[in-house]
Formats: structure tokens, C-alpha cells, sequence
């Protein structure tokens, strides 16, 4: 049997020690996080209520504004940058050098209202603190890998509820599979218990407010329904181009400025806070808005809600080239939760749970390469029970499968490549 899981290894059992202690450290990192960000936006931001267009305080224009040039300034003069969380945790390794710096800027765009999410800068900080800790102490590098990976996944068990939907993210990470991983996975899944019972424990023993944000109408599921959360989400593949489209343009117009960060920083929150204005939609992370526009679907329109929509993404892809920190899986779930509501105003025969849940997880699933984690996320957003949740499940796994299959060939060479590594 491999050491991996040797209970009566030395090595394993410090790893699992190691590993319950960072997860507990990361989850109160991400909490404490979480906490000063809605502290920051409750205090900040407006009413985000209001979907009507051209009705967004213009005094967001000059706090977006302001924020763009300390971002630019943090820029200039720190090594912050925007750091992938699943390479770190399939690397098993977090540069901590610049992530002080760009959690700063991270809770400077989360509290100001960019359209960004906060799974980045707390996987960002869990990531980090392992990797410190690992390298402080000259541990090897699978105790660091296995710390990271604990960071992590206290970290998200917390933020978004769900220990089992991480223990589904770290099987879809690249690793090379085997017995042996199972005993990393044991380590992940306990330090995941912890973060979640963290988070659950403060949160006057409730779990975040993403369970059951849309609690729409329950259905009963029937066969024609698995055909249906396929076709959804082949019908998500085309928001995930037009999302891969904008960023590649916007990066282009971006590109000048990179080596002008304060012009840039304050350039993109001047812009980002007009389209806040015209959008107020486009303001923060998108989930207090996703009840809104679902209930009051019908009186906003299938036109008003694709552009509600199309604009998020907008906002999104704007607020990651000009500088700002956070991550994409937030903002998508709104987006995902207009298509959503479309979709049922053209076809009320699909039911909105459905409808909903296949949509939030798609749109995100077809993006980020997390499909199955995706889906356990979105059932927890929309409350469908679990036996009726195939045709989500479809969903994820449609789009993810037509954008990553056929677009992204290199990256599957990539992934192959560490897996020979690994072995060799």
C-alpha cells in the first residue's frame, strides 16, 4: 500500500495534521474576507434591486473612477497580479510574494461594485498560506501540494457551502490517477469539514446565502427533461464564445496600457462605472440580483434580459483586463440565470427550476473547467433536489464537453504532458 495512505506512516499522519491546520487557517482567512467585503459593499454600493436601465447613481461613476487609479497606483508599485487557483492547486505551488497586494486590490474591487467574485482572492489567500507555510517549514513538495490543496478546499467548502462539490473540483483538477490520490482526497475532504462547519458555526449555524438564492417552483422530473438540460446546454456555448470574443477584444484595445497601470486602472473604472449607470445591473457580484431578475422576468422583457446579460459579461471581461482581481464563477451564475429566465419565457413549458439550474451551471461550466463541481454549486443556487437534478448535471457536462473538446486541444496536451511527468 502506497505511503499515501498508510495510517501507520509517520509522514502521513503529519501531512493529515498539516492539512486540517491550513484548511482551518484558510477558512478563516476566506471568512474574514468575505466578511470585510460585505461589510464594504453594504456600506458602499446602492440598492441593487433596480434592473431599469439608465437609472444607476452616477456617483458610482466617480467611486469606480477613484478605485481604478489606487488599483493602477497598487499596480505601479507592487507585483500584484491575478493568479489561477486550479494551476496553483495542480501545480501544488502558490508564488506568496504578490498575493498581499492583490487581495488589496481584489477587496477594493468587491467592495467598489466591479463585476467580479471572490473564489479567486480567497482560493488566492488559502493557496498562499499553504505554500508559506510549507516553504517556512522545508517541507517536501507533496506535503506542500497536499497543504495547498487543504488551504483550497477549506477555503471554498466555506464560500460556497458545499464540502463535496470541492471534493468533485480537486477529481477534475489534473492529477494522476491512483490510489494514492485518495489519501490526498481524505486529507481535502476533512480539511473541507472544517471550512464548511467554520463558515456554518459563524453564520449563526446557516449555511451562505447561495443556497437557495432562486428557490424556484419544484418539478418532477420526467424523461423528455435529460433531452432538454442537453440541449441547454448547447445553447450555452455560444454565451461562452461571446465571453471568449470580448476578451479578446478588450484585451487587444487593453494591451497598450499594460505598461501604463495607472492609466489603465483608472481608465477601465471610469468606463466600467458609466456602464454602471446605463446597467445598474453590471454593479457587484451579480447574486443579489439573480432573485431579481428571475421573479420580475416576465415586466423586464426577453430583450432587456439578453442585454442584462450580454452587459454582465461585459463588465466582467472589462474588469479583468483593466487590472481589477476577482473571478468569474459569480458573475456567470447571473448571467447563466438570465438565459435562464429566457429560455422559460419562450418555452414556459420547460419548468424555470430547470430551466435555471441547467443555464447557471452551463454558461460557467462551458468556461471554467470544473463542469461536475459546477453543477453541485448550481443545484445548491437553485434548490433542486438532487434526484432531480440530471438534466443540470447534462447541462454542465454539454457545454463543457463542445467548448473544451473541440476548442482546446493544447490544453489537453498540457494536461497529459504533467500526467507523463508525474509518472516518469
Amino acid at each position: 500500500m502506497s505511503k499515501d495512505l498508510n495510517f501507520r506512516s509517520k509522514e502521513y499522519w503529519n501531512r493529515i495534521i498539516w492539512g486540517l491546520f491550513l484548511g482551518l487557517l484558510s477558512a478563516i482567512g476566506a471568512y474574514i474576507f468575505i466578511f470585510i467585503m460585505n461589510l464594504g459593499q453594504s456600506l458602499l454600493l446602492p440598492n441593487l434591486n433596480n434592473w431599469t436601465p439608465f437609472t444607476g447613481p452616477w456617483w458610482m461613476v466617480v467611486v469606480m473612477t477613484l478605485v481604478g487609479l489606487m488599483v493602477g497606483l497598487i499596480h505601479r508599485y507592487t507585483s500584484a497580479k491575478q493568479i489561477d487557483v486550479f494551476k496553483a492547486v495542480d501545480k501544488g505551488y502558490m508564488d506568496p510574494k504578490p498575493v498581499p497586494s492583490s487581495l488589496l486590490v481584489s477587496l477594493l474591487s468587491l467592495i467598489s461594485g466591479f463585476s467580479l467574485g471572490p473564489e479567486v482572492p480567497t482560493g488566492m489567500l488559502a493557496g498562499a498560506l499553504g505554500s508559506w507555510v510549507s516553504k517556512i517549514r522545508g517541507m517536501d513538495p507533496e506535503t506542500t501540494k497536499s497543504n495547498v490543496i487543504s488551504g483550497v478546499s477549506g477555503a471554498y467548502a466555506g464560500l460556497f457551502s458545499s464540502p463535496f462539490a470541492v471534493l468533485i473540483m480537486l477529481l477534475e483538477s489534473t492529477h494522476f490517477q491512483s490510489i494514492a490520490y485518495y489519501g490526498t482526497l481524505l486529507i481535502a475532504g476533512l480539511a473541507a469539514a472544517i471550512g464548511f462547519s467554520l463558515f456554518y458555526a459563524l453564520n449563526g449555524m446557516a449555511v451562505s446565502n447561495l443556497l437557495g438564492i432562486l428557490s424556484p417552483p419544484a418539478y418532477n422530473l420526467q424523461v423528455w427533461q435529460l433531452g432538454a438540460g442537453i440541449v441547454l446546454g448547447i445553447l450555452a456555448v455560444p454565451i461562452a464564445l461571446f465571453f471568449v470574443i470580448v476578451n479578446k477584444i478588450i484585451s487587444r484595445l487593453v494591451e497598450p496600457l499594460n505598461s501604463k497601470p495607472i492609466v489603465r486602472g483608472t481608465l477601465g473604472g471610469l468606463l466600467l462605472g458609466l456602464l454602471a449607470v446605463a446597467l445598474p445591473t453590471t454593479i457587484g457580484l451579480g447574486t443579489t440580483q439573480m432573485s431579481v431578475v428571475t421573479q420580475q422576468a416576465a415586466e423586464i422583457g426577453i430583450i432587456l434580459l439578453v442585454i442584462i446579460a450580454l452587459a454582465k459579461i461585459v463588465a466582467l471581461s472589462g474588469a479583468l483586463n483593466f487590472g481589477f482581481i476577482g473571478g468569474p464563477i459569480f458573475p456567470l451564475l447571473f448571467v447563466g440565470s438570465c438565459f435562464g429566465a429566457v429560455i422559460h419565457l419562450i418555452f414556459p413549458q420547460v419548468p424555470l427550476a430547470l430551466a435555471l439550474g441547467c443555464m447557471i451551471v452551463a454558461v460557467p461550466a462551458a468556461i471554467v473547467p470544473i463542469p461536475i463541481a459546477l453543477a453541485g454549486i448550481g443545484i445548491i443556487v437553485v434548490g433542486v433536489p438532487f434526484a432531480d437534478a440530471i438534466p443540470i448535471f447534462l447541462a454542465a457536462l454539454t457545454a463543457f464537453s463542445i467548448t473544451h473538446g473541440l476548442g482546446m486541444r493544447e490544453d489537453k496536451e498540457k494536461d497529459k504532458e504533467q500526467i507523463n511527468q508525474k509518472i516518469n
